[in-house]
């Protein structure tokens, strides 16, 4: 009797690594989120250089993509930014690796259950911007 309770730990564990449970496992993660809210506003956002779609892909291999689009000037313009590179998942930290041109960003981030929040400093020193998507 006393192998039955480990036999049934071992049973136990095997079915919970099989899952989408371990931290390092970039598929059990994979797919689209599209931006929501921008610091808890509806997006799009109204005026100049002001956010108006986005979405972060993140592959089954780690790879990651963040497309946001502004509007950037007073006729309405829109250009879409494209960061591509990787991203890693440990608990709930979600760790981004991106590259724009020659520009390398590494937002604070996290994901919780559909929900991915970025969050990174204002450009122009204001409060932090932080970014809400949730996966579709």
């Amino acid at each position: 009797m006393v192998h039955a309770p480990l036999g049934l730990a071992a049973i136990t564990l095997t079915a919970v690594l099989a899952g989408c449970t371990e931290p390092l496992r970039p598929s059990c993660r994979a797919g689209t989120y599209v931006l929501e809210t921008v610091n808890e506003a509806p997006v799009p956002l109204p005026g100049i250089n002001a956010p108006v779609a986005g979405t972060i892909t993140l592959s089954a291999t780690g790879v990651a993509e963040r497309r946001i689009s502004y509007t950037v000037d007073s006729q309405g313009t829109v250009r879409e930014f494209v960061a591509t590179g990787t991203y890693q998942l440990i608990g709930s930290e979600l760790t981004l690796v991106l590259q724009e041109g020659t520009s390398r960003w590494t937002p604070s981030a996290s994901l919780v259950g559909p929900t991915i929040t970025l969050t990174y400093p204002h450009p122009a020193d204001g409060p932090d911007i932080v970014e809400r998507y949730r996966q579709r």
